[in-house]
């Protein structure tokens, strides 16, 4: 098959000496079809190997001649170096401006492309070096073409790095000028590029880099070459992985069910973390069963199986500024409603977030544990009364994106030694401490999507509302507390002992617990902050798209910004 292959193809004579005549494309296509019905890879490398050889000797093109395998030096193997023999895709020149790559609008390719490398999804099908080694044009698998800086390739290659994921040398970056770029081959059907370059004292210096990682940085750090190429992506901050999923939030109401999870089952499986952190931000609920009890009630004790799940899941709760303990206790006591209006379970509350008091709210996550009773509880969902305030009242929700109230207060609860006391007792000396947080009650985004509610009516202090707004302010305030408590968007559940509820303390409100008569009971609660979520999810991410492409380890996953790690962990992302 293999020799009437080339026979046929040769015979038929080429009119451009640019490209294969109609006749020999069709020639191509055919075999092409033939081999590919061939069950051994042995005949296509050889089909591949006929029709490369024909088309060179059919075609003869004004095109500089490849360039030689680089010399053997220490830093190159001898696998290395056969990869420059088995790679016949790569074109090099040092031109002062080479044309950008014809633009793949038909797929046509070389039967090497086609046959023997077979690019892979996200993979590297053709590879240019430029302008004397300065840059490198790639084409990518879906056709997009991008020209990078062979300086960020090399201060980028994860060989820079040490096993504590910091750079090896401080100094490293004052001697990128003195590498030039002499090659770029694709390898493994285009899973990976190797790049070599000419470095300082005449050493050849090789990096591999996989193409997935070429393919993600391209749009942020790459000038496009054709249509198929995404416009000049920028960044703007950290970002986050958790964007895409705010982005797609949906409000709810009274009916919603709310996501429930083994704690044991949790702790042991990543994925399923992975599933609870985005559940974290849509619908913004969760319970955790199976936590169990703790051995004792008393205060340094009874948040143990509180810390134990979060520290498998997550890390640590927030420290408190004061309090011994970086979780606090509620008990149905007289003792705990001495410390304030907030641990009176005879108090009710009004719908609220926590952490109202405290500049930024960093109680992003707030875990409550259920060390002791079975009570019935209620939450509701801040962005649903959002997009009704959005809809309904428009001027109300205006103003209560806008206008800035205060939240404040001075926290006496605690002792120096961090052990709770009673506001009323003047014989024990507080550790008190300030706390002030200025701030719209609804907080947008810079798209105008929410990105956090502050919401406590007891914690509200003396607001610097201006005159002339004063009156439509307090009425569009109205409007929105009575919102919070309105039956349509308040859900109600039972929860159970030795359960765990979390909310989005960004999002979601809660109000107090209705404890049955002669029930005892003891919560325990704490806070996990934005970033502490956002990192975790991102390590988790991670983690997941090594294990479904094994070459993409934390060489790869590590040290890049967010907006370019999502398009590797979320490869549909573009």
């Amino acid at each position: 098959q293999v020799v009437l292959a080339r026979d046929f193809v040769c015979s038929v004579p080429c009119t451009s000496p640019h490209r294969l005549s109609s006749a020999s494309s069709c020639g191509v296509l055919a075999i092409v079809g033939m081999l590919r019905h061939d069950a051994t890879r042995r005949l296509t490398r050889r089909a591949a190997s006929a029709l490369t050889s024909c088309r060179g000797a059919s075609a003869v093109t004004a095109a500089p001649p490849a360039p030689a395998p680089p010399t053997s030096t220490p830093h190159s193997s001898q696998a290395q170096q056969r990869r420059h023999m088995l790679n016949a895709v790569t074109t090099t020149t040092s031109t002062a401006s080479a044309p950008p790559l014809p633009a793949m609008s038909m797929p046509l390719r070389s039967a090497t492309d086609e046959m023997e490398l077979g690019t892979v999804e996200f993979g590297v099908a053709r590879s240019t070096v430029v302008n004397g080694g300065r840059q490198v044009q790639l084409e990518f698998a879906d056709g997009s073409q991008y020209e990078l800086h062979g300086s960020w390739l090399k201060d980028a290659s994860p060989a820079n790095r040490g096993p504590d994921f910091y750079r090896t040398s401080a100094a490293d970056v004052w001697k990128l000028r003195d590498f030039t770029v002499t090659g770029a081959t694709p390898l493994n059907r285009g899973e990976q590029v190797e790049v070599t370059y000419d470095g300082p004292a005449g050493h050849t210096h090789i990096d591999v880099f996989e193409s997935r990682w070429l393919r993600a940085f391209a749009p942020f750090v790459g000038k496009p070459l054709n249509h198929h190429s995404s416009p000049t992506a920028t960044l703007k901050g950290s970002g986050s992985l958790m964007e895409r999923l705010m982005r797609n939030r949906k409000p709810w109401r009274s009916d919603v069910e709310m996501p429930v999870y083994d704690a044991a089952a949790l702790c042991a499986s990543e994925d399923l973390q992975v599933e609870w952190l985005e559940r974290m931000i849509d619908p913004g609920i969760a319970m955790f069963t199976g936590v169990g009890l703790p051995e004792s009630l008393e205060r340094e004790h009874a948040g143990a199986p509180l810390e134990r799940v979060v520290r498998e899941i997550m890390g640590k709760l927030i420290q408190h500024p004061v309090r011994s303990t970086n979780y606090a206790i509620l008990r149905k006591t007289v003792e705990s409603s001495n410390q304030g209006a907030d641990y009176d379970m005879g108090n009710p509350l009004s719908m609220h977030t926590d952490h109202s008091v405290y500049h930024g709210t960093p109680g992003f996550l707030q875990l409550m544990y259920q060390a002791q009773g079975s009570v019935r509880s209620k939450v509701c969902d801040g962005y649903a009364l959002v997009e009704y305030m959005r809809e309904h009242h428009p001027r109300a929700f205006e103003l209560l994106t806008t206008v800035e109230v205060t939240h404040s207060s001075r926290n006496t609860l605690y002792t120096r030694d961090g052990v709770p006391r009673s506001v009323y007792d003047s014989t024990t000396e507080p550790e008190p401490f300030e706390l002030v947080h200025t701030h719209p009650v609804i907080q947008l985004d810079d798209q105008g999507r929410l990105e956090k509610v502050v919401q406590s009516e007891t914690k509200r202090g003396v607001c610097a509302l201006p005159f002339d707004i004063y009156d439509e302010f307090m009425e569009a305030y109205g409007v929105w507390a009575q919102l919070c408590e309105d039956a349509r968007f308040v859900k109600h559940f039972d929860w159970p002992e030795g359960t765990i509820v979390v909310t989005n303390n960004h999002r979601t409100l809660h109000g107090r617990a209705t404890v049955p008569p002669g029930m005892a009971r003891t919560m325990v609660f704490g806070y996990v902050n934005k970033v502490l979520v956002e990192n975790r999810y991102r390590l988790l991410r991670q983690n997941q798209t090594e294990r479904s492409a094994p070459s993409l380890d934390s060489r790869w996953l590590t040290r890049v910004p967010n907006q370019v790690l999502e398009r590797m962990v979320s490869p549909a992302v573009e």
